[in-house]
């Protein structure tokens, strides 16, 4: 089984068609299965995320299990381009200044990348630190890293915005940038399922 997080409805549902994943109604938050695959969307923001996956992770164990985060972020326009997929190895924290290692891990044949949690949206150009921003990525890896789980949690994120958004990127936009990827994420994924077997 791989659990995969995302945060926005519209980064799931080209994983859901994909993947034929199934609504469950069981729980408190959007949940979408398969045999192989269970899907859960956490909402934007540190709060809606540690809810959520404190809450799952009660309920279900992921021993041994891989944990996929797939979402968007944002990047600066001199180092990436708009629709570029990295792999992340580090997820630092705005807020508390602390990070998180996610290697040695394989690449996959990805480009690696790191990540920086904010706690708004950067959209003035105004982040100093290094690499792609996002609102969810250090609450993940701390959710994660209390069940120990740290060395199975893989980061997949697609370059939304170059933080200069005068206007919001729409739901629409949002699901064509993963649906464009979903050749490069099941092959991803298929070969975890090669790792782990």
């Amino acid at each position: 089984m791989h659990f995969i997080i995302t945060a926005l409805k519209s980064e799931a549902k080209p994983i859901i068609d994909f993947y034929g994943l199934e609504f469950s109604g069981l729980s408190n938050f959007p949940l979408y299965k398969n045999n192989n695959i269970t899907l859960i969307v956490t909402g934007v923001g540190r709060k809606n995320v540690s809810n959520v996956l404190n809450l799952f992770f009660q309920k279900n164990k992921v021993i041994k299990n891989h944990i996929i985060n797939i979402g968007i972020s944002g990047g600066r326009k001199d180092d990436c381009s708009i629709g570029q997929l990295f792999l992340i190895n580090k997820v630092s924290d705005e807020k508390s200044k602390l990070s998180f290692s996610l290697g040695p891990q394989q690449s996959f044949g990805l480009q690696n990348n790191e990540i920086t949690t904010v706690s708004k949206p950067v959209v003035n150009n105004n982040f100093k630190g290094k690499g792609l921003v996002d609102m969810e990525a250090y609450e993940i890896c701390t959710a994660i890293n209390n069940l120990d789980g740290l060395d199975r949690l893989f980061i997949l994120k697609i370059v939304s915005d170059n933080m200069d958004m005068k206007n919001h990127i729409s739901t629409n936009q949002v699901r064509s940038l993963i649906k464009q990827k979903i050749p490069v994420i099941d092959k991803f994924i298929n070969d975890l399922r090669k790792l782990k077997n």
